[in-house]
């Protein structure tokens, strides 16, 4: 594929646009769907650490050192030369953060790595790895055993000069500055103008610019709008909040005639996240949107979107006020991609397959009491 260049703030967001003909091999996009059990995110990242020449970028929520197999491609890249860097979170809010990923921290020290923690006060929730600055990885897959392993992840790999630029560039301001750009975002041009587009959707505090991204592609959609998310939230006291446009959007598609759909985790290990997550699936079932539960014994942690069948967005962001207004989180459009989409969809339909219902929609009803 080749591609015009759209850049909306210098090179930290940017939109490439993607046609068939001479050059095709230069982009490459590959889904990456983990279903328990399965271990294609770490084939996928080992895999590009091996191919390493120059450099990786690593931007991680959570980076555990016991039980993760990534550690030790990493550290083989340093040992024949790439230059790493490794930004962590690091929390002001939650001791318990910092602690599982200061071992992973000294450890890299230790080697000669140069790994860090994130500015206190900026909570990183980023999945975000560059090879070279060519490949781009990213999506929901937290570096732990359990994430690795056990979870239903979505995730995204992609080689494109271009598109891994812009997620450099960003994470070099975070290296630097300690925080992230803040960033604005049309989304008009790229929308109106249909084809085939990539566009990279970084977050950091103040900018929202996956949420404006979103809120726009859902206005847009005309059959179609299917979602996974971890966690959702809806606010009675703050109506105009950025989640509650979200959800109010969905609303609003399903008013048109749209088959929208969603799968949401039941979060049974965090009683907030959990609580959340009902309030939220009512308020949608009351509003006409079938909701599926995931088996109460797994963790569904992508967070996604297929829309129309030919669109996705794929990232690390949640549905709610921090997630959405204020953590550092990586996410992307691939926009005309039905290739792309019919995986994901896939992954969508299996979710919802083995989901539990709210409301009569089929399948096993969970209603208010579980």
């Amino acid at each position: 594929m080749f591609g015009r260049v759209q850049s909306w703030i210098g090179s930290a967001c940017i939109a490439v646009f993607l046609c068939a003909g001479a050059g095709a091999s230069q982009t490459v996009v590959e889904p990456v769907v983990d279903r328990p059990g399965d271990f294609g995110y770490c084939a996928v990242v080992s895999s590009a650490f091996d191919e390493a020449i120059e450099s990786i970028d690593l931007l991680l929520a959570n980076a555990e050192l016991e039980g993760n197999p990534l550690w030790e491609r990493l550290v083989a890249a340093h040992e024949r030369g790439v230059e790493v860097r490794v930004l962590v979170d690091r929390s002001d809010w939650s001791a318990s953060i910092t602690e599982d990923n200061r071992p992973a921290v000294e450890y890299l020290r230790g080697l000669g790595i140069d790994a860090r923690f994130d500015n206190p006060s900026v909570t990183t929730h980023a999945k975000l790895v560059i090879v070279d600055r060519r490949v781009v990885i990213l999506g929901s897959t937290n570096w732990n055993r359990y994430a690795l392993t056990d979870q239903e992840q979505a995730n995204v790999k992609i080689a494109d000069a271009r598109v891994a630029e812009a997620f450099a560039d960003w994470f070099d301001w975070l290296w630097e500055e300690g925080e992230a750009r803040v960033l604005e975002v049309s989304s008009d041009a790229v929308l109106a103008e249909g084809g085939t587009w990539i566009v990279a959707l970084p977050d950091g505090d103040g900018s929202a610019v996956y949420a404006s991204f979103v809120q726009a592609l859902i206005e847009r959609a005309r059959s179609s709008v299917h979602v996974v998310l971890y966690r959702v939230s809806v606010y009675p006291g703050y109506a105009d909040s950025t989640a509650n446009r979200l959800v109010d959007g969905l609303i609003r598609a399903a008013q048109r005639g749209l088959d929208v759909r969603i799968v949401i985790d039941d979060c049974q290990f965090y009683a907030d996240s959990a609580a959340a997550n009902l309030t939220s699936a009512l308020y949608l079932y009351q509003h006409g949107i079938p909701v599926r539960f995931d088996d109460p014994r797994e963790t569904t942690h992508a967070k996604l979107l297929v829309i129309d069948g030919t669109h996705v967005v794929v990232g690390s962001t949640n549905w709610n006020y921090y997630a959405l207004e204020r953590n550092v989180e990586a996410n992307v459009a691939l926009l005309g991609m039905s290739a792309v989409a019919d995986v994901f969809e896939a992954f969508f339909d299996t979710l919802w397959r083995d989901g539990r219902s709210v409301g009569p929609w089929g399948g096993s009803s969970l209603g208010i009491g579980g």
